[in-house]
């Protein structure tokens, strides 16, 4: 049967069928006959409800790249020096992960970036990707015209090494967030995108399975599903088959050979494949030292070794071989291979390939539109950003046992407890220092049961946001109010139902007014508590980081709040202090609430109480003068400049990020 063009915009995953002849089953003696079946792809399967793209040619000269290294002293003076007659020039302090770079990578092309470790690979992987743009030199033309970041962003996706996703969403779950983030149709189109791309990389049975129990190689696929619904023409992927077996490695690079021939230009680094995978891949550009040592096809690699005196032995690998080459274990033959790449060895046979394509007519027509098709905007307005990511935060916390479940379970528990400890005090004259105990206590409380799991919230999730971002699914400001508004609702049940026990079984003045008080204050400490959670978790580099400094901020906090130091003994050098600690408002607050707004005098079981009457409680705490409309609006100022605060830090690890 005549082979039949595949349409450059038309999407398109070839699947392998094999088929048993013969319904009976065979006897056991025949299985000595089986042949291995051929590794090879068949006829594609067509989409009907992807997006139609163009398709884009890559394509980056004379690409350098240096980092910052040693202390900022060092980084002034510089040096030059020269490499096979090309002239470089860098400051000291200053290191070259990559040297003078030239390459095309076309659609329809899987490409293995390949390379001993530290070679530059996945630097290169990140440049060319847009993740990193600082200390980069030289140019990257999309489709012959200098690449336009946003707009590149938006028709490319990279799908990292390690596969960053939500784990408590189903697979259906996650694919359909994905299509409603990425795609403007109708729901009923969304579900029957969703379920053939399902089909085709072989998850449709595993739909209703959440991600945490997925294997590594149905991970790994579900990664590419989700970034396959808007149909990129340009995939990159950074080492897709570390950590899988052989079967699930065979799967992933077929993937990725059906959907470059589908019309996608599909770029990956790969760590050594097996010689079953190695003979997949339709081209190679080999790193050495952050230089090439080779760009063109695989089977022209064995004769351009050969040309050069290398000469790859009979049933070796000749993935292994070259890595062997690159690392020096045949002597030092990276100059001599530099050199060669330089001189346009690799030249003469990237043209001969490549000539073809460039005579399509279909292939000019598409790089003529590419301009015009894609916009900078997202798919979806910030609204259904907002919207689709509120629900799914919302979904994810309900599920969480951990930040929500425990979380119930230990306000209702301390709740009964402290109940216990402090049963009918709350009117009792004799006992003042221990009720002012139990309200400086429950504040306490509420702060580090709202601080302590926010501030693991960005550490946990950062992974999942820079991938989803940087793929332009969502804005930033769409994740950041749909990721701190989901968790509110539980922020504020949680106070709630903590002190109705408390207030009650400890026999606070038994009015509404005072009740409702005590509640806003507690669930607006909390809040604050919550902001600040938020900001140390996304200032924060690292978890570890995020667990120590969380509990430290917290000492000063409570050292200045009013309960341990009067703010008149407090020096005056350090009083400036007092007015940053929020605790000190809520406290304040409370105090207000409970001995304040002209309540009677308490019951004293004895002959004497020092403070029956309520306005000496407030004498001795120092607040007698305090109002409680200031408490609240300085807790509502705190919580506003610390969520903006979050906000910008975010903004700017992003930017950071390249």
């Amino acid at each position: 049967m005549a082979e039949r063009t595949l349409d450059q915009g038309s999407v398109s995953i070839p699947m392998e069928e094999t088929k048993l002849h013969g319904g009976a089953p065979q006897e056991a003696p025949l299985l000595t006959h089986l042949k291995k079946v051929e590794n090879h792809i068949t006829e594609a399967q067509r989409f009907s409800h992807l997006p139609r793209r163009s398709a884009v040619d890559l394509e980056f000269n004379e690409l350098s790249y240096t980092i910052r290294e040693g202390p900022w002293w060092r980084r002034r003076a510089q040096y030059n020096y020269n490499i096979n007659n090309y002239h470089f020039s860098c400051l000291l302090g200053y290191k070259a992960l990559l040297k003078c770079l030239s390459g095309r990578f076309n659609s329809r092309e899987l490409i293995g970036i390949m390379g001993p470790s530290g070679a530059g690979k996945s630097t290169l992987m990140n440049i060319l990707a847009g993740y990193r743009e600082t200390g980069m030199k030289g140019q990257i033309l999309v489709n012959g015209r200098p690449r336009d970041l946003r707009t590149f962003r938006k028709m490319s996706c990279y799908i990292m090494q390690d596969d960053m996703l939500l784990p408590h969403l189903t697979t259906r779950e996650a694919m359909m967030v994905s299509a409603h983030l990425k795609l403007s149709e109708s729901v009923q189109v969304k579900k029957e995108l969703v379920d053939e791309i399902l089909t085709a990389l072989g998850l449709l049975d595993c739909s209703q399975t959440r991600t945490n129990s997925l294997s590594g190689g149905q991970c790994k696929r579900l990664a590419i599903a989700l970034e396959l619904v808007n149909n990129p023409p340009v995939m990159f992927f950074d080492e897709p088959t570390s950590g899988l077996d052989s079967a699930s490695c065979f799967q992933v690079v077929s993937l990725m050979k059906s959907l470059a021939q589908g019309g996608r230009t599909i770029i990956c680094t790969i760590h050594q494949p097996s010689a079953k995978l190695f003979e997949m891949f339709d081209k190679l550009y080999i790193l050495s030292q952050g230089q090439c040592i080779y760009k063109g096809t695989v089977p022209y690699l064995i004769p351009y070794l050969k040309n050069l005196g290398l000469h790859c032995p009979t049933y070796h690998n000749p993935a292994d071989f070259i890595i062997e080459v690159a690392s020096g274990e045949y002597g030092d033959l990276n100059p001599v291979l530099f050199e060669a790449v330089q001189g346009g060895l690799c030249s003469e046979e990237g043209k001969k390939n490549s000539k073809d394509k460039s005579d399509s007519s279909c292939h000019s027509q598409c790089h003529s539109d590419t301009g015009t098709l894609e916009k900078h905007s997202f798919a979806t307005s910030t609204f259904t950003q907002f919207r689709i990511l509120f629900k799914r935060t919302f979904i994810t916390i309900c599920r969480d046992t951990v930040l929500t479940h425990l979380r119930v379970m230990s306000h209702l528990c301390i709740g009964v407890l402290i109940g216990l400890l402090y049963l009918k005090i709350g009117n009792d004259a004799s006992k003042v220092f221990n009720n002012t105990g139990f309200l400086f206590f429950s504040m306490l409380f509420l702060m580090f049961a709202a601080l302590m799991p926010t501030v693991l919230t960005f550490p946990l999730e950062m992974s999942v946001f820079v991938r989803e971002h940087l793929n332009y699914w969502y804005s930033l400001k769409a994740y950041y109010l749909a990721k701190t508004m989901a968790d509110v609702p539980f922020q504020v049940i949680c106070p709630i139902m903590y002190c109705s026990i408390v207030y009650w079984m400890t026999e606070q003045p038994p009015e509404v007014g005072r009740y409702l008080l005590f509640m806003a204050l507690s669930t607006s400490t909390a809040l604050v508590a919550q902001s600040l959670g938020l900001l140390i978790g996304a200032a924060s580099t690292s978890l570890q980081v995020a667990t120590f400094v969380g509990p430290v901020t917290a000492i000063p906090v409570l050292l200045f709040s009013g309960f341990f130091v009067n703010f008149d003994t407090i020096p005056k050098y350090l009083q400036w202090s007092s007015y940053v600690s929020y605790v000190r408002y809520g406290f304040e607050g409370v105090i207000l609430s409970i001995y304040g707004m002209n309540r009677t005098e308490l019951e004293c079981p004895g002959l004497v109480c020092k403070f029956q009457k309520p306005e000496e409680v407030l004498q001795l705490l120092d607040v007698e003068d305090a109002k409680l409309y200031v408490d609240f609006m300085v807790l509502g100022v705190f919580f506003l400049v610390l969520r903006l605060a979050t906000y910008l830090v975010l903004r700017y690890k992003v930017k950071s990020e390249r």
